[in-house]
Parts: structure tokens; sequence; C-alpha cells
């Protein structure tokens, strides 16, 4: 399959797949358009939630611009994962119906956090004045407008909703450790074990999908590497349990500095032999 026609199916595939929209119309007789500095804090309030929920779903999306329209200050939306550049239409509809049953309850869906909750309350009372702000799914339902209710509902479900103790928590960051294991070169499931050197018996599972990769794992077989990516930690554990690796450096297998090249660094106090200086350095002299 050619490369242009694996983009025209990637894009036909995301132009049928849901996405999410907000739209914002002025109420204002004396002002035709939507005043821009309103609709990009409202864009990013709006934006900041869907990302919010993202991240407590434990999904790695990015999100995409599917529409975008000057008529009504329109914008649509889409979650694409980040590994695998295929649309997450499940998040989209989890996000929709949840929106929609706190509208008509007042009472926080299973799959909201507090933490999404948090972020969706800051969006519905972003909104700015003279200007109806409606957001929808981009298939379906109708546009939901954010309403005064909308507003008193999704404060009743926050504050119904206590604070979570994150039992997973995520961060972008490096680890070293030793390539111990190697584990499968599926394309689907490509992974090895990272050996801590402070913990050897804890192992890092490690997943990867760029097989550019493969060569930097060959070099640092059974050697010190540093992975970078997205690191996965349980509550109360200082090391992660798992990553998702972007990039892997090879680190050097033998010191670069042999101990013959240190000798003659350090500078001894005048007066004194190096018997008496590591004496001095143990009882803190």
């Amino acid at each position: 399959m050619t490369r242009k026609r694996i983009h025209r199916n990637r894009s036909e595939t995301i132009r049928k797949s849901p996405a999410l929209s907000l739209k914002i119309e002025t109420t204002d007789p004396k002002t035709r358009n939507v005043n821009v500095d309103d609709f990009l804090k409202t864009a990013e309030k709006w934006l900041g939630a869907l990302k919010a929920f993202a991240v407590d779903q434990g999904e790695l999306v990015k999100w995409e611009i599917v529409d975008l329209k000057k008529s009504s200050a329109f914008i649509q939306v889409q979650p694409v994962r980040v590994r695998t550049q295929k649309p997450a239409p499940k998040l989209v509809k989890t996000w929709d119906d949840g929106l929609r049953r706190i509208e008509k309850t007042g009472r926080p869906p299973t799959r909201f956090t507090s933490t999404s909750l948090a972020a969706l309350q800051d969006f519905v009372f972003s909104v700015p004045q003279n200007a109806l702000v409606s957001v929808g799914n981009g298939t379906t339902a109708a546009a939901l407008p954010i309403t005064a209710l909308t507003q008193r509902r999704v404060e009743q479900a926050a504050h119904m909703r206590p604070a979570d103790v994150a039992r997973e928590y995520v961060s972008q960051g490096s680890l070293r450790g030793r390539l111990a294991v190697l584990d499968s070169w599926k394309p689907e499931e490509r992974s090895f074990h990272l050996q801590l050197p402070l913990t050897p018996d804890r192992h890092v599972r490690c997943t990867y999908h760029d097989p550019a990769l493969v060569t930097s794992l060959g070099a640092g077989f059974e050697g010190t590497v540093e992975i970078t990516g997205l690191l996965r930690y349980k509550q109360d554990r200082p090391w992660p349990y798992a990553a998702d690796v972007d990039r892997i450096r090879v680190l050097p297998r033998s010191p670069e500095v042999s101990l013959r090249e240190l000798v003659g660094l350090i500078h001894l106090p005048e007066g004194m032999d190096s018997v008496a200086y590591v004496r001095s350095v143990r009882d803190a002299e």
C-alpha cells in the first residue's frame, strides 16, 4: 500500500469518526462577530476539560481540529491516539453522554472523576457574556447549550464527587537501568524489561511503537540505557512499574575515565598523605 493511499485511508477514518464541537454565537445585536478573545478563552477552557477527562480515562491522545467555521465561531475536534494515530470514538461518546447526564440529573457519571468535574466546572463558568455557547458530539445528538442550569448542575455534580486519591499517575520523564529482557518484537506489542540499579528485583515493563528503536535495543542489550517517555507509577511507590517509550539512549558500557586517569585529580591538602586524607574524610575532620 502506497504512502499516499495510507494517508487517504487515515483521513477517511478520521472524517467518519465521532468528534466533539464547540459553538459560540453573539447575542449582542450591535455586534456581528464573536470577540476573538472570548472565543479563544472559552475554547481553551473547553479543551482543558477534554484533556483532563482523557487523562482520567487513561487515554494518551492528541486533539486534532477536523472542522473550523467562521460563522458563529464553530470548532470541532477529535481525539487521536498518539501511539496508533487512530481516533478514539469511545472517549467522545463517554464525554458527551456524561455531560448530558449531568445536565439532566446533576449527578456525577461514573467515568467522571473529581479532576474531570473540576475542569468541566471551570469551562462552563468561563462562558462570555452576550454569547450563546453550545457543545455537541458533531454527529447525532443536538448541541447542548451552556446555560445557568448547566452551570448549577455541573457544580452540584462536582460537589457530590469527593476528591480522588490517585491509585496511579503518569509523568513524562527519563529513567536509567539495565536492559534485561526483550519480551516481544511483534509490531503491536513490542516490549522489554528495564532493571533498576537500586532495586534489581524490580523490573519496569517498557513498551514502544517506533520500529527505529530496535537498533538501540540491540546495541544496549544487557547494558545500561536511558529511556524517555511516559512513566507510569503506582501510589506510594517511588519507582515506575511501566513506561511508554519514545526514545532510547545507549550508555557507555565502561567508564569514559579510567581509574588510572583519576589518579592525580584529587589534590591533597599540604602536608597530608593519601592515608591521612582518607581518614580525615571518614572521620569528618
